[in-house]
């Protein structure tokens, strides 16, 4: 049975401008700097085959680095950094492009397609399963539906009524989440334009063992489902009543809502930062929050009770949202220093409160500034004048790395920054970075470097 496709916003640069209000970022210096050796990523020249191929290395970069090509620009393979004893996992990108026209000439639909293959040294039988799995998969998607919509709605628009016809589109995206020696899980995103001010979009989420090739359930993770299940469940009530989700959402979610919308079959992936339950925009909140994610940090779901077999050992501790919050009657921003969550910043033992609103933007002048409490204190200035032109995304990370100043926790502040040009679709090209942090009392928020990619995703196209 061909699955109804699901849709996927590509754009997170309209997704964060909807959720955050966002507009270009403070000027200053950003100096490159090479983090703890980890992903490492291969480009090549876009041939037009449709399978990705290996070529020159980059420097490696920090484990979870990720570049911010567009799919279709260069086949990109991604190998994880794991010792000579175990199995190196590679990913290369299958691309697609496909357009439609009417008898007149006119481009009524195009689709493409992005589609992972996964190589696994010494065990092409392991990977030879993944990748079957994969293509059965995309097997299920059908772009007939919205095919079908676009001839009938194009000839409609050429009648005595007749409207100004704008190409309908469908996109299949993929982006790996997690890769090493255990597990490997890609995030499939699908991007319906059938007309109007925006497209409708959704995830899925498709997770292997790199051991056995088999897709992981999400009720095979932990050795006590039913006990996980209720206390996973317990924690995203809580998560949900936090101001970073809080205003997110259409309002308080019931339990047996969350409950619904979270454990669905293939709504979970595996990350670098934990598990995280994907729900698409109407579900539980406005299409400007964007496609919202649910977070569980490895720590806590190992003391829920993850099995041992799916632990990471990367240097990632944590990922969260950004605050936003604005007053429903004046549209002003609404910013206070209270909390949201805690962090050991300096490694003292103790942990800071950390408030954290990114940019705040304010519709009476046009102005916008950063907000970024720690224990009550404002470093917005900090992170301004760190920050080149560019647009913030909707998450931040803290975790440890090998920085300037030795082992240190560290915040990444995750921006997408414009360059010159266009790709092939006539896009700009952009480019993420993560602006690496770090933190002491004596010091306060201060700068240290930029890396190439986030810090949140392995690197990937």
């Amino acid at each position: 049975m061909k699955r109804k496709l699901l849709s996927l916003q590509k754009s997170a640069a309209l997704l964060t401008a909807a959720l955050l209000a966002l507009s270009a970022g403070a000027c200053g210096t950003g100096n490159n700097s090479d983090g703890a050796a980890g992903q490492e990523i291969s480009d090549s020249a876009d041939t037009g085959e449709s399978a990705g191929t290996e070529a020159d290395t980059k420097e490696p970069q920090d484990p979870s680095t990720g570049s911010g090509e567009t799919p279709g620009e260069s086949d990109t393979s991604v190998t994880s950094d794991i010792s000579d004893t175990e199995r190196s996992v590679t990913v290369t990108f299958e691309e697609n492009r496909n357009e439609t026209k009417a008898d007149d000439g006119k481009v009524i639909f195009t689709s493409s397609t992005q589609m992972p293959v996964v190589s696994i040294d010494g065990a092409p039988d392991i990977a030879e399963k993944i990748n079957a799995d994969i293509a059965e998969y995309y097997d299920t998607f059908s772009y007939d539906e919205t095919l079908s919509m676009a001839e009938e709605d194009y000839a409609a628009s050429l009648g005595e009524d007749g409207w100004d016809f704008l190409g309908y589109s469908t996109d299949i995206s993929a982006k790996v989440t997690r890769m090493d020696d255990a597990v490997v899980s890609f995030q499939i995103t699908v991007y319906d334009f059938t007309g109007g001010a925006h497209g409708n979009y959704g995830s899925t989420g498709r997770n292997y063992s790199t051991k056995t090739g088999e897709l992981l359930a999400f009720d095979e993770v932990a050795g006590d489902y039913e006990a996980f299940h209720a206390t996973v469940l317990d924690y995203m009530v809580n998560l949900a009543e936090t101001p970073a989700y809080k205003d997110r959402l259409f309002d308080t979610p019931s339990k047996d809502d969350l409950d619904s919308a979270l454990f669905r079959e293939d709504g979970w992936i595996f990350t670098l930062s934990g598990i995280n339950f994907l729900v698409e925009p109407y579900v539980l909140g406005p299409y400007a929050s964007g496609e919202i994610s649910f977070i569980l940090p490895y720590e806590k779901a190992y003391d829920l009770g993850l099995k041992e077999d799916y632990r990471y050992n990367g240097t990632f501790v944590d990922e969260h949202y950004y605050i936003y919050k604005y007053d429903p009657e004046t549209g002003e921003p609404v910013v206070n220093e209270t909390p949201d969550t805690t962090f050991d910043l300096d490694g003292d033992g103790t942990e800071e409160g950390l408030a954290f609103y990114g940019q705040v933007y304010d519709p009476a002048t046009g102005d916008s500034r950063y907000a970024y409490f720690i224990d009550e204190k404002d470093y917005g200035d900090v992170v301004s004048d760190a920050l080149d032109s560019g647009y913030l995304e909707t998450t931040y990370a803290l975790y440890r790395a090998d920085g300037p100043d030795g082992d240190v926790p560290v915040i990444a502040v995750l921006l997408t920054e414009y360059e010159e040009g266009e790709d092939s679709e006539g896009n700009p090209l952009q480019n993420p970075y993560s602006y690496i942090f770090g933190y002491t009392k004596e010091k306060g928020l201060y700068y240290m470097y930029r890396e190439d990619g986030y810090v949140t995703l392995p690197t990937q196209p």
